[in-house]
């Protein structure tokens, strides 16, 4: 199962399919970003308007949406929620009262425990970046194509492969719904998978210095430390922390925004580090493949030079809030509809849905009491001279299926199951 390789052909990871031609032209609907745009989770909320802008500017190119021969051009709405609940709420009503949204694209986490009640007394889709949002009670709520939390799971067994030698796992992530649940979840995978666990805490939103922290966990004398799904700005504190502390053992975590993190260390020390969010220009993708050609779009438009240039380098996040998107246009033109009930459905009856990272079926009602994440592929990387790269993509439903019992009782032990949060 973690044999490092490919395990899953280029094809099997192509491209969503070309919208189909329609007939007659109609309005213009409205999509929501709702996300943080500033502060300290802006990292996984700012990057994704790129995507997002270059899949709506290709669909009305095309000229529409085709919803069963009537074509609609697709407009995006955003708001900065800044990752707080009361805000997000803010920022939902503006989006469905002012803007009438038809899908909003988003983070999750505090937001979504914010925004779930009024989103499914108005029946609008919201695509989560993280599975953990997904509840019964949130109908309208649909995560996958982000690959949390079964990246963190899987994170644990991939390093026991990569060294069986290795026995010690510490993992830590800030104080706040993502956090926890997502934490639950690996800390139950890494004891499935023969790990001792020696450290597992949070830390508060408000940290600023976080070298007591890093002290606290290297206390604990671990062969890996995890980040779980701490907040960008947050991973390269801690990282540089590691760094000055002297820590040599290996390094995990849900996601690393490698260019951030190395303006505090050098390219060596995060040498093997893993994480899932690749690049696009990864050679396993292959020369042509869609992949590729979102990388050169987005080189062409926002890289250096461009004419919307962002003065960065290209990361996992560009692409990442891109897959619900495209996910709910496909769910848009089988259920013909606008109509989120019928959206969702048609979502739930495909036998698989085609997504940037690979198909996956819609499922997770063992997880999240509800058939609502698209179960796409997992890649997983490793840090090579400085830049990312894939070294095997897992399949979670082979992997979850004998581990799942033990896996949902430390989660339940935690509190974090759907039907007890």
């Amino acid at each position: 199962m973690y044999k490092i390789g490919k395990t899953l052909s280029a094809a099997a990871v192509a491209s969503v399919a070309m919208l189909t031609v329609g007939t007659a032209h109609a309005e213009t609907v409205n999509i929501g970003f709702l996300g943080a745009l500033s502060g300290p989770d802006a990292g996984w909320g700012l990057p994704g308007l790129t995507g997002n802008q270059m899949f709506i500017d290709e669909v009305n190119a095309d000229g529409g949406l085709d919803v069963c021969g009537t074509r609609y051009n697709l407009n995006m709405v955003t708001f900065d929620d800044e990752a707080t609940g009361s805000k997000a709420l803010q920022g939902a009503k503006q989006l469905v009262l002012e803007h009438d949204v038809k899908f909003i694209s988003a983070i999750g986490g505090n937001p979504a425990d914010a925004t779930h009640p009024f989103l499914t007394q108005k029946k609008v889709i919201y695509a989560s970046l993280i599975s953990t949002d997904i509840k019964p009670d949130r109908p309208y709520l649909i995560a996958g194509g982000d690959v949390t939390p079964r990246i963190d799971m899987m994170r644990p067994g991939y390093h026991k492969a990569r060294n069986p030698e290795l026995s010690r796992w510490a993992v830590l992530s800030q104080d706040d719904t993502i956090g926890l649940t997502s934490q639950a979840w690996e800390v139950g995978s890494a004891l499935v998978d023969g790990w001792e666990v020696v450290y597992d805490e949070h830390y508060s939103l408000d940290t600023v210095d976080f070298a007591p922290i890093v002290t606290a966990v290297l206390a604990t004398k671990p062969d890996v430390v995890s980040l779980n799904l701490s907040y960008p700005d947050f991973v390269v504190s801690i990282i540089e922390q590691l760094y000055v502390q002297g820590y040599k053992g290996e390094i995990s975590a849900n996601y690393l925004d490698s260019e951030s993190i190395l303006t505090k260390v050098p390219a060596a020390y995060l040498e093997g580090a893993v994480d899932s969010f690749p690049l696009f220009d990864d050679p396993w993708w292959g020369e042509g493949s869609s992949q590729h050609k979102f990388y050169d779009d987005w080189m062409k438009r926002y890289g250096p030079g461009g004419p919307e240039d962002v003065h960065r380098g290209i990361t996992g996040i560009d692409w990442d809030h891109v897959i619900m998107l495209k996910v709910w246009a496909e769910g848009v033109k089988a259920a013909c509809s606008f109509d989120a009930d019928k959206v969702i459905a048609a979502l739930q009856a495909a036998d698989s849905v085609d997504t940037i990272l690979g198909p996956g079926p819609f499922t997770g009602a063992e997880m999240w009491g509800i058939n609502n994440m698209v179960a796409t592929p997992v890649p997983v990387n490793e840090h090579r001279n400085g830049v990312k790269r894939i070294q095997a993509v897992l399949d979670f439903s082979e992997w979850f299926e004998p581990r799942k019992e033990a896996i949902i009782a430390h989660v339940r032990s935690k509190g974090m199951m759907y039907d007890q949060n």
